[in-house]
């Protein structure tokens, strides 16, 4: 089974236990706010704040948008594709699925105003569907090891603080994020099935 069939796999999942109140969703996001909420920092309150505006809906079309033009202009137009379909699909699939599953927010210190309901965290598809895109197009086409590298471990951390931040900041629960995080690499490895050539 290939790893996007494995990520939407573990999604479904964890839409069941949401669903279903199930205890084992209970004891993730309780460990998970346990670690992530511990210990509140005016610096790591900022820095955390920052990283959430990278995924935001306004920052991911804005980014998004720039891509594809860009990848239009340098007629890299299966690049541009590749973004443009997997933030949209996961975009969209992230709407249909919160107005199912229809979870509510935490409300317990908040420290940022979200609308809208919880799962699955529409930051962390976001943060997976465009940064993981990134990422997938660097190791096929960037031709210094260098630079893979270095994009690695930037993209990576990114792909990582994001749904951090959504805990931190008392906005989303851990399931969210996971899930969301999950059902971005299906639809970003999907996008990438169809769109990009096997061969860079």
């Amino acid at each position: 089974m290939p790893i996007s069939g494995i990520a939407i796999l573990l999604f479904a999942f964890f839409a069941w236990g949401v669903t279903q109140h199930a205890t084992w969703i209970s004891d993730i996001d309780r460990t998970g706010i346990a670690w992530i909420r511990g210990d509140f920092t005016p610096g790591k309150t900022a820095f955390l704040t920052g990283i959430t505006l990278l995924a935001q809906p306004a920052t991911g079309v804005a980014l998004t948008a720039l891509f594809v033009v860009w990848a239009v202009i340098t007629k890299r137009l299966r690049m541009g594709a590749f973004v443009g379909f997997s933030v949209v699909a996961g975009a969209g699939l992230m709407w249909i699925i919160k107005n199912i599953v229809q979870r509510p927010r935490p409300t317990a210190n908040r420290l940022i105003t979200e609308h809208g309901y919880s799962f699955p965290s529409g930051h962390s598809i976001n943060a997976m569907a465009f940064y993981g895109a990134l990422l997938v197009l660097i190791w096929l086409y960037a031709r210094k090891q260098w630079v893979k590298g270095v994009a690695t471990i930037v993209l990576v951390a990114v792909i990582i603080l994001i749904p951090v931040s959504r805990v931190y900041l008392g906005v989303h629960y851990p399931s969210d994020v996971l899930a969301g995080l999950l059902l971005g690499l299906a639809t970003m490895l999907t996008a990438a099935t169809i769109i990009l050539p096997k061969k860079a």
